[in-house]
């Protein structure tokens, strides 16, 4: 049973978030799109190496960690992440920003991933806001 702090708390949170979200004017992801595409991250993950996020509440940037023993199919995931990323706690999908996919994932060199097997596994899903170049794909939640 949640308490009633902890229920201010979410509520807080909420409001944060959708007062940050009225500065956009094109909203371009939906919870539904999250999960195909947060699904199809998963079963790709062996070319993934890094995936970066910012929320929209502030300038703070994130990892999220998705694994090919990553699962997914609680009723939470409908709505956000809980525990897989790197600012901790729980994470919504309205809240992402955007997510971005450096090539060089690494202090060495030789450290990459393969950003065009990453673009590739990203439009088998649909249509995306892409924001791409050699160093890095970008994927847009909001403009």
């Amino acid at each position: 049973m949640r308490t009633k702090k902890a229920k201010r708390y979410d509520q807080q949170i909420d409001r944060e978030i959708e007062k940050s979200i009225v500065r956009f004017s094109e909203h371009l992801m939906s919870n539904s799109k999250w999960v195909r595409l947060i699904d199809c991250l998963v079963d790709g993950s062996k070319w993934i190496e890094k995936i970066e996020f910012k929320k929209v509440q502030n300038e703070q940037i994130g990892e999220l960690f998705l694994e090919e023993d990553t699962t997914y199919g609680f009723d939470y995931w409908q709505n956000g992440f809980e525990g897989h990323n790197s600012l901790g706690g729980w994470l919504t999908f309205k809240e992402i920003e955007y997510l971005i996919f450096p090539k060089i994932v690494g202090t060495e060199p030789s450290k990459e991933q393969n950003i065009t097997k990453i673009q590739g596994l990203i439009e088998s899903v649909g249509q995306f806001a892409l924001d791409t170049d050699e160093d890095r794909i970008k994927l847009i939640c909001y403009r």
